[in-house]
């Protein structure tokens, strides 16, 4: 697959993002669509997007549009609309708790199933890492400091001369055919002398290094990343690759949430529309790998927090239909439509806040 970079510093990057975000939003609405269609709904409207209608066509009894506004998107169902006195046949409301839940659970879940896709593009097309060499990659700025080094001071690997493809066949006169032994030996190292024996284009000589501390991981490093070794999956198994990384994504992520509102600090970790796509640029500018794991990454996120149960969005009507079910009949859709409403107001006021606070970072 080409890299973005070059595509992304001419201005391109621009329109892969927004075609990135539409694809998220187009496959969440699309998870609904289909699944209200085969249970039989009658669909009004299919639109990507809010605000103004730039595009707008009628296909039956549906109209698919495209509105001005692209960070959003809506499936509008017969039944839907709470102020709607008796269901009809077609209406969502007329249909069973469960095929409900189904409709309303398939967009999130449509957001999970591509970045599994998105994912097993990436084991199919780059490769997937499974190791690393004892060759040097590249070259890291990032190290540790020395205590009270300022300004900072580079890294032991480019102070000694180490440049990208050289490698470290000894360390301390121990052979190191394994990158995974180099790696451990400089983790384990830091304050203390190596001899690093390294060889350059079939000639070989040495040089002393001394690995830093990262306070951070509590290791010691020089400034590299190994090359790494690359495995390329077939089609099949590939995409068996990108539902188990999705599933350890879901898992690290719920964790993660789990840790900030504990310690307090979830709003300000959180981030909007801005700081995604500005992740997404920087992702793009550094090759089209990364750009799809971010993207892949986004559309987790999109989905888990759909699944909240926060009025207005799916999870919240999701948590409706389960104290119906459990109440075997529904909540009151008038009172469910006013909750739904102010939790609408309050998410709009919520990205509003992080919007701003993305300005501000």
């Amino acid at each position: 697959m080409t890299d973005l970079p070059g595509v992304l510093s001419s201005g391109g990057w621009l329109l892969a993002t927004v075609v990135a975000f539409g694809a998220m939003i187009l496959v969440h609405e699309l998870g609904h669509f289909l699944v209200a269609k085969r249970a039989g709904v009658v669909i009004h409207t299919f639109a990507l997007g809010f605000g103004p209608r730039l595009y707008a066509a009628q296909r039956g009894q549906t109209t698919y549009a495209i509105n001005l506004i692209p960070f959003g998107g809506y499936v509008r169902m017969a039944g839907e609309d709470f102020a709607e006195e008796e269901p009809g046949e077609g209406s969502f409301r007329a249909k069973p708790v469960g095929v409900r839940m189904a409709i309303v659970a398939a967009g999130p879940l449509m957001n999970l199933a591509l970045a599994a896709v998105l994912l097993a593009v990436i084991a199919a097309t780059f490769g997937v890492p499974v190791g690393v060499t004892n060759r040097i990659g590249m070259l890291v700025p990032v190290c540790g400091q020395p205590d009270g080094a300022s300004p900072p001071v580079p890294c032991p690997a480019a102070l000694v001369g180490l440049a990208p493809g050289d490698a470290i066949v000894a360390i301390d006169g121990r052979p190191t055919p394994s990158g995974q032994e180099v790696v451990e030996t400089i983790h384990r190292s830091p304050g203390r002398q190596l001899v690093l024996t390294v060889e350059r284009q079939g000639r070989r000589f040495e040089v002393t290094v001394t690995p830093r501390l990262d306070p951070a991981r509590r290791v010691g490093l020089i400034g590299f990343a190994p090359e790494i070794i690359r495995r390329r999956y077939a089609p099949p198994a590939a995409l068996a690759w990108g539902v188990q990384r999705t599933g350890e994504f879901v898992a690290g992520f719920v964790d993660a949430i789990r840790n900030l509102v504990r310690e307090g600090t979830l709003l300000r970790h959180l981030g909007g529309p801005v700081a995604a796509g500005r992740v997404l640029v920087e992702a793009g500018r550094s090759g089209g790998e990364n750009f799809l794991y971010v993207a892949a990454s986004l559309s987790i996120i999109i989905g888990l927090f759909n699944l909240i149960p926060i009025p207005a969005l799916d999870g919240g009507r999701f948590a409706f239909l389960l104290v119906e079910a459990v109440r075997r009949r529904p909540v009151d859709p008038r009172r469910e439509g006013y909750v739904h409403l102010v939790g609408f107001v309050l998410l709009f006021l919520l990205l509003i806040f992080l919007t701003v606070q993305d300005i501000q970072r």
